[in-house]
């Protein structure tokens, strides 16, 4: 029998997989996907720039309208400030961000998982942001789509890879997919609850070779994100 997400969102939290996963590859890379909609894509399933945001806080973006567009919007984009290095090695930068876009139930069960986030913070390649040492953090989209919606709660399930990696560690990429929970709370969608998986995980090619730290980030440096996905 399957669990309530938001029990399983609880215990995840618990075990700090969630509070990982979210911080590294969550739906915030989906953002490209967002503003181009992707083929296969439902059309009301798109947002657009008249469901949101209208309003920034702290430079997070908040006000999305109350639609299943604006609950996708409110969706993607809330995960490009979750998926930020410092929403990990800053406390009280966390703590602006889960202010603006979680429920305060979310928020505090959240920061019951800091323990973990502090040992993350710990990686070489946290570390590595901190120091200012040349560093590949991005993501690409795989998809998406809208599990459940009414006008007072949306799940949104999401396929996503997140690709990492500095001078002093190996690049790694990782496949994850999951769910987003969000709630209308004080006029606007917030984040309520999460399951995040890993894969699933296609296989390398054959002729496939892994990159040193030096290389990956020698070749792709400056690299810029997209806005939209072709």
């Amino acid at each position: 029998m399957s669990r309530p997400l938001a029990y399983e969102e609880e215990r995840r939290l618990k075990t700090g997989h969630l509070v990982a996963a979210l911080a590294l590859v969550f739906v915030g890379v989906l953002i490209g996907w967002a503003t181009n909609g992707g083929e296969g894509s439902e059309r009301g399933d798109r947002p657009n720039a008249d469901v949101g945001p209208t309003d920034t806080v702290n430079g997070i973006p908040v006000g999305y309208e109350r639609s299943r567009e604006g609950a996708v919007a409110a969706a993607l984009s809330y995960g490009t400030v979750v998926s930020e290095p410092a929403f990990v090695t800053n406390p009280a930068r966390r703590k602006q961000v889960l202010t603006a876009v979680a429920t305060d139930e979310f928020a505090r069960r959240y920061e019951q998982g800091a323990a973990a986030l502090a040992e993350l913070a710990k990686t070489p390649l946290y570390r590595g942001v901190t120091e200012g040492q040349r560093t590949v953090w991005t993501g690409a989209p795989l998809g998406y789509r809208v599990e459940r919606y009414s006008d007072d709660e949306v799940v949104v399930f999401t396929w996503t890879v997140g690709v990492l990696g500095n001078a002093a560690t190996t690049p790694r990429a990782s496949f994850s997919s999951g769910q987003a929970q969000l709630r209308w709370a004080d006029d606007d969608w917030k984040l309520a609850g999460g399951i995040d998986k890993t894969g699933p995980v296609p296989a390398l090619a054959k002729d496939a070779s892994t990159s040193s730290g030096d290389e990956f980030t020698r070749r792709l440096r400056d690299l810029q994100g997209l806005n939209y996905v072709p």
